[in-house]
């Protein structure tokens, strides 16, 4: 991701699960909660990682898609909040990691970051 790059951010472990935000808040699916958290383990205690970035996007068909939500506004504050308590769960299992949030869109045919 050429965003990450332009921000510093030179190597990484890309992982991406449908609704991952979604369901490290919830109790919904208890499993996939555990399988998240397993990973960040699995990529620290290897990988030797030092940081996680929690990224939602626009549109997202865990949440229901934008057609959920009144307005993009509405939305972006929304997903604000799901990162805001993923990132405070992360933080909690992992103190020794840095945690970042981010919000994705695509514009113009390139995707782009926001920094929350």
């Amino acid at each position: 991701m050429e965003q990450l790059k332009l921000r510093g951010i030179k190597t990484f472990d890309l992982k991406a699960d449908a609704g991952a935000v979604k369901y490290l808040i919830s109790s919904e699916k208890p499993a996939v909660r555990d399988w998240i958290l397993e990973n960040i383990e699995i990529a620290r205690r290897l990988h030797h990682i030092n940081a996680v970035i929690l990224i939602n996007h626009l549109d997202c068909g865990a949440y229901g898609g934008s057609a959920s939500f009144q307005s993009k506004s509405e939305e972006l504050k929304f997903h604000t909040e799901q990162l805001k308590q993923a990132k405070m769960i992360v933080g909690a299992s992992f103190p020794d990691l840095k945690v970042g949030i981010m919000f994705a869109w695509l514009e113009d045919g390139q995707v782009t970051l926001k920094e929350l």
